[in-house]
């Protein structure tokens, strides 16, 4: 375990701030959730990710969409990949996706690429044409749909990246 050097006292009702620097490192913003362990005399806190709670449908959608449709597909929290189609030939999972990605969940905003454009997943660069849309649920984005293919998008696979982000938020805020 990495040591800060950091010292905070815990106020009169039990909490404790997390130093600006730490936050920031970790990509913990305002409002976040963090999960709270213990292990023999050590408080572990973790970000918490919604996302991760659905992987298995994650999965599966990963699983069935390239075999319907001719189509990679990348799902991600706000930090990284949750699931990635087995028709990409790179090992994604839990790789960090960049600041170009995260702009797309801080803006809520859907994106077609144009010919030869790269996204970086990790230390991977993909090119080629891909759609990014947000997976939006009632409290706040959790992450993105990215589509994958070798030629321009057609208006159904670009309704259909939607509907797979309605899905999961839906399924989300259900829960």
């Amino acid at each position: 375990m990495k040591s800060t050097g950091v010292i905070r006292r815990i106020d009169e009702l039990g909490r404790i701030v997390i130093p600006k620097e730490i936050r920031r490192h970790l990509g913990i913003r305002e409002g976040e959730n963090l999960e709270i362990f213990t292990e023999e005399n050590q408080i572990i806190l973790k970000k918490y990710s919604k996302m991760l709670e659905y992987g298995d449908l994650s999965s599966k959608l990963c699983e069935i969409v390239p075999s319907t449709m001719d189509l990679g597909l990348i799902i991600t929290d706000r930090d990284k990949v949750v699931s990635f189609s087995t028709n990409i030939t790179l090992e994604l999972q839990h790789n960090e996706i960049d600041n170009y990605l995260l702009s797309y969940i801080q803006s809520r905003e859907s994106y077609e690429s144009k010919s030869g454009e790269k996204i970086l997943i990790g230390h991977h660069e993909i090119e080629g044409y891909f759609y990014v849309q947000p997976i939006i649920s009632s409290i706040d984005c959790l992450g993105l749909i990215i589509l994958l293919k070798d030629r321009s998008f057609l208006k159904e696979e670009k309704q259909f990246a939607k509907f797979l982000s309605q899905m999961i938020a839906n399924k989300i805020d259900i829960s």
